[in-house]
């Protein structure tokens, strides 16, 4: 890597079918979301020093690159052929080793930070490796169940690749198919940001951060025995349909809503397996329709009468909430498309896939109404693609001074500026893996 500086992009994700009924063995269904973490690289004055912005979340931290634990460190990393290699979970020596390097850190979400970035910068570069500024933002709502800590991880661990030399660079066109066949780097990228979300989660499902990586579409599904590994099924190639995503800004409880249908699931078993078998069927009707090689107007309608009755089997086991409903209603009543719930529900999002043909203007009728009760509503597409790279050889040279400007990036004031500053659509020149 020759020091120059680049950007890279991962997306969120929604589960659109499957919440609840994934905890009890069925599939389930999650697809990239068009809004995006995004993380510039750029060389660091000093080459001594590697440092770490996050304007979001008002994190900015140096480290000295001569006094990290490298040789302590890398005692427990194993390469082949050149690649570290990724453990079944975070090594505690190293957690160790890099203990004293998070001491002056004063809040539990700046601490998680740093330490997925030097968990991962420790694995994946060497202190030989040039040293660069790193400044994340993320035009994700954070703490939302979208994946926001995900699409961070993915961004670390391509960047933090791409300075280790252990990727090649990014290639493929936006609206370029991809083979599933050879796609090693890709797969390189998502086993490392799965040990950046053990950082930010201990324990995680893997399942957004695939779905940040390869974007497209994931299905999958635990098993009922533990020992055996989760299926997962990567569609990289589902197209883009237009969504709304509604937060209600409600908190709730993920673990008193799974536990009330543990209850429900106890107390009815036979009313809420049907429940749950109707759920499986559903996702995997669901499967069948997204991997067809053309994916028209009857598949998008299919789509979205899978949807309501998705939330339908999730209000009979009341993780709905009035809040949810209201986006439903207003949502229907403006024909704006299909709406349901998505993640634990209780509060939380609601998306709508919207259906073909309506205006801008009916759309923005419907947001304004969302915003006069206290919602956020964001205009966004369901599938495209994963991790992409925006490289400096690549940018317009007139355009450079403002991709890669440091200054610039950080003082984006909200996520229109950060789209319309480096958004796929506005940048042109952006690669994916």
């Amino acid at each position: 890597m020759s020091g120059e500086p680049f950007v890279v992009s991962a997306p969120g994700k929604v589960i659109i079918f499957g919440e609840h009924s994934a905890v009890y063995g069925k599939p389930a269904i999650a697809a990239a979301l068009s809004l995006r973490a995004y993380l510039l690289v750029t060389p660091s004055a000093d080459e001594n020093a590697i440092s770490l912005d996050f304007p979001d979340i008002g994190l900015s931290h140096t480290w000295k690159k001569d006094e990290l634990p490298w040789e302590e460190v890398r005692k427990f990393v194993t390469c082949v052929n050149g690649r570290p290699q990724v453990t079944d979970e975070l090594i505690p020596e190293i957690i160790d080793q890099l203990s004293e390097s998070l001491a002056d850190l004063d809040t539990t979400l700046h601490y998680t930070a740093c330490h997925c970035f030097l968990y991962l910068y420790m694995n994946l570069c060497n202190k030989d490796t040039t040293g660069m500024s790193f400044s994340v933002r993320s035009t994700l709502p954070i703490g939302a169940g979208l994946g926001s800590s995900a699409s961070t991880a993915v961004c670390l661990a391509s960047s933090l690749s791409i300075l280790g030399g252990h990727v090649k660079d990014a290639n493929v066109e936006y609206d370029q198919k991809v083979s599933l066949k050879e796609h090693s780097d890709s797969d390189f990228i998502d086993a490392w940001s799965l040990m950046g979300e053990k950082c930010f989660h201990g324990n995680p499902s893997g399942i957004d951060n695939a779905v940040a990586t390869h974007g497209g579409a994931v299905m999958f599904q635990r098993m009922s025995n533990p020992a055996q590994p989760s299926v997962r099924t990567s569609m990289r190639n589902f197209p883009p349909i237009k969504l709304l995503l509604t937060n209600t800004k409600v908190p709730r409880s993920t673990a008193d809503l799974v536990g009330n249908v543990a209850r429900i699931n106890n107390e009815f078993s036979k009313t809420s397996n049907s429940i749950l078998d109707a759920m499986g069927h559903l996702a995997n009707e669901a499967y069948q329709l997204m991997i067809r090689p053309v994916f028209g107007s009857l598949e998008r309608e299919k789509l979205r009468e899978l949807v309501n009755i998705n939330h339908g089997l999730l209000v009979a086991f009341g993780v709905s909430h009035p809040s949810l409903e209201k986006i439903k209603i207003i949502s229907d009543l403006k024909c704006l498309g299909s709406t349901k719930l998505t993640g634990a529900g209780g509060g939380g999002c609601a998306i709508t896939l919207v259906n073909d043909g309506v205006s801008e203007e009916k759309i923005s009728e419907a947001i304004t109404e969302f915003e006069k009760e206290g919602f956020e509503t964001f205009e966004t597409s369901l599938g495209g693609k994963g991790v992409g790279a925006l490289y400096f050889k690549q940018v317009e040279e007139d355009q450079r001074s403002k991709v890669f400007d440091r200054e610039l990036f950080s003082g984006f004031k909200n996520r229109e500026e950060i789209i319309a500053g480096l958004g796929i659509d506005a940048q042109p020149g952006w690669k994916f893996w």
